[in-house]
């Protein structure tokens, strides 16, 4: 247990982080049940007797209870954290009789829990419906309606995306490189500063953007350049931690070899460091491309009609209790979840995501 504490600790945090930050759960499945980013959403959307101080006001708690356990956890981690002896490692054993069957048998069983409800909305995409009901029989109606009436939220969370994910590898592979190869004060600030956005709820960060880019001279709000702001400060962490992995793995006589031999530091960073670098930029890159495309906490707050994506789409048919063409958006970012992976483990050679 002392040794996986820092895991179990880093894994307790982000579970923390989501389940308080998450809005469209409580939203849709909860009905609006009255917890912090509902509340937050509520009092600085609505038009009638909203109250943006104190949507405001609910922000900053969550931001300080969120900074205090993140706190919390990095000094536990720094005082408790032990190193395992090379010279005789813990061997693993495969579990035998009653004990090894148990064991599967639990682990099966939360997998097949854990996936019951996308094979729900998977089979729920291809039911007839008519209206708001479904019907008996399976059809391709759901599919059609969304290609008709959400196609351009398909096209902007794809393309959102896309350009989101470039930025957050070249900042994280730069930013990493710096706060790795060149310490000094301004890039532990600069590399704290990056990683704060980690243990900022959504809703927040929607609201601090909107507030902060709604004049002039740097006018954002209502555009699509907000929102590729906000998938860029909220995801950059993951290729961030990632980039800064792999480059402790590098040694720098590496670089230096590079140097003596005639390459200029520049041209060392993109032909050498960069390339070595790139398993575990490709790491990170594929969890921000997955949480870019499904993220709605802070989409919800900055979208606009021409600038709406799949998850914002899925969110709205729900409150119309359109459940067939919620399911088949809900089926595509699924789908698209599944291939980002099998592309990753395909390029990597990895069976597993490790960041």
């Amino acid at each position: 247990m002392p040794l996986i504490l820092p895991t179990v600790l880093a894994g307790a945090l982000l579970v923390f982080m989501n389940a308080l930050a998450d809005f469209g759960t409580p939203m849709l499945i909860g009905e609006g049940y009255s917890v912090m980013p509902v509340i937050i959403y509520s009092e600085f959307i609505s038009e009638v007797g909203g109250q943006a101080n104190f949507a405001a006001a609910m922000a900053a708690i969550m931001v300080l209870i969120t900074a205090l356990l993140f706190m919390a956890q990095k000094y536990v981690v720094n005082k408790k954290s032990f190193t395992m002896s090379s010279l005789r490692p813990i061997q693993p054993k495969e579990p035998r009789g009653v004990r090894g069957v148990l064991m599967h048998v639990f682990i099966y069983f939360s997998i097949f829990l854990s996936i019951v409800p996308q094979i729900t909305v998977i089979y729920t995409s291809f039911l007839k419906t008519k209206g708001s009901m479904f019907t008996s029989g399976f059809s391709l109606d759901s599919y059609r309606k969304i290609f008709k009436n959400a196609g351009k939220a398909i096209i902007n969370s794809y393309s959102y995306g896309l350009i989101a994910i470039v930025l957050i590898i070249i900042l994280g592979m730069f930013i990493a490189y710096l706060s790795i190869r060149r310490k000094n004060i301004f890039t532990s600030i600069i590399d704290t500063i990056t990683m704060f956005p980690y243990i900022v709820p959504g809703s927040v960060l929607g609201i601090t953007l909107l507030l902060a880019f709604n004049k002039k001279p740097i006018l954002l709000s209502g555009t699509f350049m907000i929102l590729i702001v906000s998938f860029v400060i909220r995801r950059l962490p993951y290729t961030l931690r990632s980039s800064a992995a792999i480059l402790y793995q590098i040694s720098p006589s590496m670089e230096e070899a590079s140097i003596s031999l005639g390459y200029s530091p520049v041209r060392t960073f993109f032909k050498v460091t960069a390339v070595m670098m790139l398993p575990g930029v490709l790491a990170g890159a594929i969890l921000s491309w997955i949480t870019v495309i499904n993220e709605l906490s802070s989409s919800i707050i900055l979208y606009t009609g021409n600038t709406r994506t799949m998850s914002v789409a899925i969110y709205t048919e729900v409150i119309r209790a359109s459940y067939g063409t919620a399911a088949a958006l809900s089926t595509i970012l699924t789908i698209t979840t599944v291939i980002s992976l099998l592309i990753f483990f395909k390029l990597s050679g990895s069976k597993e995501v490790n960041v």
